[in-house]
């Protein structure tokens, strides 16, 4: 029975994926690296901005110090931030899918973006009030596909809910990458993939695919779990 719903930020709800492509790419620029947008949504799209650095410099031989990644880290955040000042592209059916869910279910987010651009997203678009949990970057170590941060989530929300816990297995992760529905099925959660940045057969590991947030009704989600309520 499903009984929570965690959903992943970038892809899913806010479409910046984009912006942060561009952002890195100009903050490796500094390293003389090109990055293209070919192999950043190939390879480093499910990243953290700390793991994606870390990959690109080392697979273009560029060794990072310390000071040079917290450097480029600060740099990266800056350009990201300028490129949101024209506005919170909320990808299609989020907000009032979000609003619908939270009817029924306890929502958590889990993503590998920084807590001040999720915190931000959520305060400017009217939707921070809707989740009992958010896992950030900062919040754990292992990034997606390893099911830390969903994990975690569901630690978060079972204490924000203070009630009888609720078990992986009766929780829905909503995602848009291959790395993140990875993540949500070695959880021991069901997932639930949209077609936002990848094509329609690379998440088929997915229970369940669809093409947009805005084609989906919440009461039809308990079907993914064998019931009804």
């Amino acid at each position: 029975m499903l009984k929570a719903i965690v959903f992943d930020f970038n892809g899913v709800i806010l479409n910046d994926e984009p912006l942060h492509f561009a952002a890195m790419r100009d903050t490796v620029a500094d390293f003389g690296i090109h990055l293209t947008r070919e192999a950043y949504w190939e390879k480093y799209l499910p990243f953290d901005d700390t793991q994606c650095l870390e990959s690109i410099c080392r697979d273009h031989s560029f060794p990072l110090s310390v000071k040079e990644r917290e450097e480029a880290l600060s740099r990266k955040s800056h350009y990201y931030q300028d490129l949101l000042r024209g506005g919170f592209p909320l990808l299609p059916g989020a907000s009032h899918f979000i609003q619908a869910a939270a009817e029924h279910y306890p929502l958590a987010l889990a993503s590998g973006a920084r807590r001040e651009e999720i915190e931000t997203t959520l305060e400017c678009t009217d939707l921070k009030r809707y989740f009992l949990a958010v896992v950030a970057a900062e919040d754990f170590h292992l990034g997606k596909p390893h099911p830390e941060s969903f994990l975690l989530a569901l630690e978060r929300l079972n204490a924000a809910l203070n009630g009888y816990p609720i078990k992986p297995e009766e929780c829905l992760v909503i995602e848009d990458s291959v790395a993140g529905i990875s993540g949500a099925r070695a959880a021991g959660m069901a997932c639930m993939a949209v077609t936002n940045s990848y094509p329609r057969e690379a998440l088929a590991a997915a229970n369940r695919i669809i093409n947009s947030l805005d084609e989906v009704r919440v009461d039809s989600l308990q079907d993914l779990f064998g019931g009804s309520e």
